[in-house]
């Protein structure tokens, strides 16, 4: 469900997507296409979790942009 709302909405790169569980099911409350990104966010510790500094995960954020914009 969040890979389907971020892409129908054409996000690029990265995207936080709040969910809600009810008893109906998932329910998306919003696209956050600029999610914290501080040291201590979110992303940068998945990253760091996996290996990634925060140096270089925005070396490959920004490698991302540049490639989508050519």
């Amino acid at each position: 469900m969040a890979l389907r709302s971020f892409r129908s909405l054409g996000c690029r790169g990265m995207a936080r997507v709040d969910l809600i569980a009810s008893t109906k099911g998932m329910c998306v409350l919003e696209v956050n296409t600029i999610p914290g990104m501080t040291p201590t966010s979110l992303l940068p510790e998945a990253a760091r979790a996996m290996g990634i500094s925060f140096d270089r995960l925005l070396d490959l954020l920004i490698e991302l942009a540049c490639e989508e914009g050519e």
